[in-house]
């Protein structure tokens, strides 16, 4: 009962973003920008074994191998962070079909299933990572988690063989709060403090973050300036433009609810318009409803 809710909400999700999507087919098409993809999981694992949180943010294997076979096949140009950072530290105007590739969280998965994915097309990402959640289990530090070996975060050793493989990591704070209640005391250390933890860890130079949840304001916008980084990405839809701040960049999440169709009104900027939902009152609905419909998943299940 609690997957077939969950199973009942992506379905209703898949056929809201179709219909909502037809209106912007007719919306002229952007300037050049560049699209941030954003994913959390990758996996093949029973829906039964996974929390009603991740049952909505995995992607199938199948389906991101169709993405980037997709993208290899229509001419876009994959980006990697340093590479992007680049790009807009010159300011120079990105071709119409950049992509940069991101995952948040740092899962296990994205080393074991979409890792391979990406190195047959030689597609570069990025993964921000909970320096706190390094070789745990969701189950150990996350509300509605998954069944034990389902929802493992990357290990120290994992994390070390991803890089060999060229994809690059960023921060996603030490334990995954929503900043914006968080004190300054505690801001500092989620922020600063994450990035020096990866990089005395890892001996590389962290330059990214992303807010977990997209939560922001103007003081924790500013605190992540502070701490140093060149670039700062939010959840707020549509793609990163030259006229975005470098510490509020707009991305592109995909996830279960996004059919083949979906996907490719992402890449063509029809869903852009949703960032209306993104408002304050929009976004507090939301988490309202979030609240109320998980523990009936959790039960149910």
């Amino acid at each position: 009962m609690g997957p077939a809710l969950s199973t009942a909400r992506i379905v209703v999700k898949r056929l809201l973003k179709t219909a909502l999507g037809l209106p912007g087919m007719f919306l002229p098409r952007r300037e050049p920008c560049v699209r941030v993809l954003f994913y959390h999981r990758v996996n093949p694992y029973p829906v039964a074994k996974l929390g009603p949180v991740s049952r909505e943010i995995t992607v199938r294997p199948e389906e991101f191998a169709w993405q980037m076979a997709y993208l290899a096949s229509h001419g876009f140009r994959v980006l990697s962070l340093s590479e992007f950072e680049a790009l807009r530290a010159d300011n120079r105007q990105p071709s119409r079909n950049s992509i940069l590739i991101s995952f948040d969280d740092g899962y296990e998965d994205n080393l074991l299933y979409a890792a391979p994915i990406l190195k047959q097309h030689g597609f570069p990402a990025v993964v921000f990572v909970v320096a706190g959640f390094i070789g745990k289990e969701s189950s150990d530090v996350l509300p509605y988690a998954d069944e034990r070996q389902y929802g493992r975060f990357l290990s120290y050793q994992q994390i070390e063989a991803m890089l060999a493989q060229g994809i690059e990591i960023g921060s996603h704070t030490i334990s995954h709060p929503l900043l914006t209640s968080v004190d300054s005391p505690g801001l500092r250390e989620e922020i600063k403090g994450s990035r020096e933890k990866l990089e005395e860890m890892f001996g590389v130079k962290v330059t990214s973050f992303a807010y977990p949840g997209g939560d922001l304001d103007d003081r924790v916008e500013q605190s992540v300036a502070h701490a140093g980084y060149v670039t700062a990405f939010t959840t707020r839809t549509g793609a990163a433009t030259v006229t975005d701040r470098m510490t509020a960049l707009s991305r592109t999440e995909v996830s279960a609810s996004d059919s083949r169709l979906v996907f490719r009104m992402k890449l063509r900027g029809s869903l852009d318009w949703l960032v209306v939902k993104d408002s304050a009152p929009i976004r507090r609905l939301l988490s309202l409803s979030n609240r109320l419909l998980m523990p009936l998943a959790k039960g149910a299940s």
